[in-house]
């Protein structure tokens, strides 16, 4: 396959791609024969992104949520997507892991499993070796449980040179809050979720991380605290500790609840306006490694009853690639280059995948083509970004060589 005339880093150029790979690239390259040629028209070439946290519909593996989370990678420009194992049934054996890989191949995007470190209601370490050995690309913990476990897994982690995505949430520390505890919360008359059970998290996972050696990503952090605490942890091994935050707490404060709107219940929870900035600008400034969907999909059935029953996330992979161009790019705040690098690049290098997350001759042909100047209105009541206008989408995806999305 020869694409024609991309934008790559404001250059126009061709790619050619052979055998998965991308093996040249250079102004007016001619498609050896019977090679597909793809006209890019001056669009934007990028990497496929890299999402290092996505979930199944309602948390649930089958056969079905597979199928639908591969497409909906497509449409939001992800080639690549981490899938966080609290999902049921639950991720216990190698036998497991195989079935699901198998059924994974069949949907030809790369979703990737990571492992649970431990049983979901008792402190009993899983076959984390097992299961890492057999394809798992991380493993997945919970702060607030058993600190001695999480020892084990970094340990594990450390030993198989594997990431541990750690979810920094204190549940003892919110009273079941519902949203972000603040003045919102306070005039819809809604438990808060304090800052504070995420922060003190956020110091006791890092000080772990450090004494133990292991690579850590912090995940979701939602204020500007969390991310101080790892900035001054980051100092004294900056190698193995990284950040990531969603693109929702990057676009969104709570406000968005407002008239108890259950399409912004997100955990952990979109926080006030002035945090929503700081965030902002600790991603100028570099203090954030990943961005991420945060893609948790809900049935309607979770997300249309009263504020306090619905269920916590939102499916939002669709429009992944948008979103981060529109509430980041598109308004000055980074470029297109460092939206790469924390969406792409960044991921893969956390995940050890060495030829993915660049557009470079020798690594792997998972790309995209954006088109910038796209712009519509989310008509779409069950989304966050109802009423909104976004700008760019995805054109075409290609992985592994293939062309296997195109938009109409």
């Amino acid at each position: 396959m020869l694409i024609k005339n991309a934008r790559i880093h404001e250059k126009r150029q061709d790619v050619l791609i052979q055998d998965n790979k991308i093996v040249a690239i250079g102004e007016n390259l001619n498609a050896p024969s019977h090679e597909e040629v793809l006209e890019a028209n001056g669009m934007v070439l990028l990497p496929g992104m890299i999402d290092l946290n996505v979930r199944f519909s309602n948390s649930i593996l089958n056969q079905d949520h597979i199928d639908k989370l591969a497409q909906s990678c497509l449409k939001g420009g992800v080639t690549t997507a981490v899938v966080m194992s609290d999902f049921t049934p639950r991720l216990e054996s190698a036998t497991l892991l195989e079935l699901v890989k198998f059924k994974i191949d069949q949907a030809k995007v790369n979703i990737v499993m990571s492992a649970p470190l431990a049983d979901q209601k008792e402190d009993q370490l899983h076959n984390i070796a097992t299961l890492l050995n057999n394809g798992a690309s991380a493993i997945l913990a919970d702060s607030h449980r058993n600190a001695n476990l999480l020892r084990r897994g970094m340990q594990y982690a450390t030993m198989k040179d594997k990431p541990v995505f750690v979810q920094c949430y204190e549940p003892n520390l919110d009273d079941n809050g519902l949203m972000n505890d603040g003045c919102i919360a306070s005039t819809l008359g809604l438990s808060g979720i304090s800052k504070i059970s995420e922060t003190a998290e956020v110091a006791k996972v890092c000080e772990m991380a450090l004494f133990y050696g292991a690579n850590v990503v912090l995940k979701s952090l939602s204020t500007k605290r969390s991310l101080e605490i790892a900035q001054a942890h980051k100092k004294a091994c900056p190698s193995s500790l990284f950040t990531e935050v969603s693109i929702h707490h990057l676009s969104k404060n709570d406000a968005s609840c407002d008239g108890f709107n259950t399409y912004a219940k997100l955990m952990p929870p979109l926080r006030e306006e002035d945090e929503r900035i700081a965030l902002i600008d600790a991603l100028k400034t570099g203090m954030i490694d990943c961005v991420t969907s945060s893609h948790s999909p809900k049935s309607i059935l979770y997300k249309d009853v009263a504020f306090e029953d619905a269920e916590f996330g939102i499916g939002s992979i669709e429009e992944f690639l948008t979103l981060a161009y529109t509430f980041l790019v598109k308004n000055g705040t980074i470029d297109l280059q460092t939206l790469e690098t924390l969406c792409a690049r960044n991921p893969a290098m956390i995940l050890g995948l060495e030829h993915k997350g660049k557009i470079e001759e020798g690594c792997d042909a998972d790309v995209v083509l954006f088109d910038p100047n796209h712009t519509y209105t989310v008509t779409n009541k069950h989304s966050l970004y109802y009423g909104d206008t976004l700008y760019g989408r995805v054109a075409k995806v290609i992985v592994g060589g293939k062309l296997l999305f195109e938009n109409e």
